[in-house]
């Protein structure tokens, strides 16, 4: 107690200071309606900021759980967008088959979106992986394609479990699949020299292809649908005997914040897989005999 007092002599004129200026701010502030109103839309401003603050810090640690349903959601409207797709091509097809007794059947491959979120991955190997927390109990199968909710090529499922499944993205050296320069037929194949992880290059492009910086490339492969994009041109070059283009692609996929993609499948892959398997085994076959 003794203390207490000895401490409140030696501030007791700060504190005499400050009962006197808090009684003449209140004084000033209750002597007429204009000040008070004043006052108020003061108190309101620096209170509407700081609430304004902390719902936005609350917003962003949110963000993960709407990314989450946004991905949910883009699902289901590609897997209409897919039934839609059905309903022409079948249309089609009758139309063609009433005009041509002898057309090609015109099918469309059909594709099922499934959302997952990635559980872990790396981008810094040669051969780089990503684990998903989707597995064999949610329909997921080898094989089956990887992309974004923006529709950018991600890799392929190699690997599943019952709970979780492995994807090879395109950051792999041992990393295989074709593409095409957008908005035309002329095919490529798709490799990763490990140098980079935001780049990719594309080889065995037609010398009639004409090449043009900024050119979206696309996936050419039966696992995933048309119109999924790997990246864009950045620099293009003949090869050495000039009888082919190779060029470097920007990843149209960030892979460092890949957090919620669409794992895709081809409902017919196990047919085609088969039909790939018949013509390996009677070539085996033949160079035996």
């Amino acid at each position: 107690m003794h203390r207490l007092l000895e401490f409140i002599k030696r501030i007791y004129v700060v504190l005499l200071f400050l009962l006197l200026e808090g009684m003449a701010i209140w004084q000033y502030a209750t002597s007429t309606p204009y000040t008070e109103a004043k006052i108020l839309s003061r108190t309101t401003a620096v209170g509407g900021y700081f609430s304004k603050k902390i719902t936005n810090i609350n917003h962003f640690f949110s963000l993960s759980d709407e990314n989450e349903m946004l991905t949910h959601r883009v699902s289901e409207l590609e897997q209409t967008l897919e039934r839609e797709r059905e309903l022409l091509a079948d249309y089609a097809e009758e139309s063609w088959q009433r005009k041509m007794q002898d057309g090609e059947d015109s099918e469309e491959l059909h594709y099922l979106y499934y959302p997952a979120r990635v559980a872990s991955m790396t981008i810094s190997h040669m051969r780089n992986y990503i684990v998903l927390d989707k597995g064999e109990r949610d329909g997921i199968k080898k094989n089956m394609g990887v992309i974004t909710p923006d529709k950018y090529l991600v890799g392929y499922i190699i690997h599943c479990s019952e709970r979780y499944s492995v994807a090879m993205p395109v950051l792999n050296t041992e990393f295989t699949m074709g593409g095409c320069l957008s908005m035309t037929n002329y095919t490529c194949s798709l490799r990763w020299s490990g140098d980079s992880p935001y780049h990719v290059d594309i080889i065995d492009v037609s010398t009639y292809a004409q090449p043009e910086v900024g050119m979206a490339v696309e996936v050419w492969s039966e696992r995933l649908p048309k119109g999924v994009i790997v990246g864009h041109i950045e620099s293009f070059e003949h090869n050495a005997a000039k009888t082919a283009y190779s060029a470097r692609l920007k990843l149209a996929v960030e892979m460092s914040a890949l957090d919620n993609v669409l794992i895709v499948e081809n409902t017919h892959y196990g047919e085609i897989e088969k039909l790939m398997d018949n013509i390996e085994n009677q070539t085996s076959q033949t160079t035996k005999n």
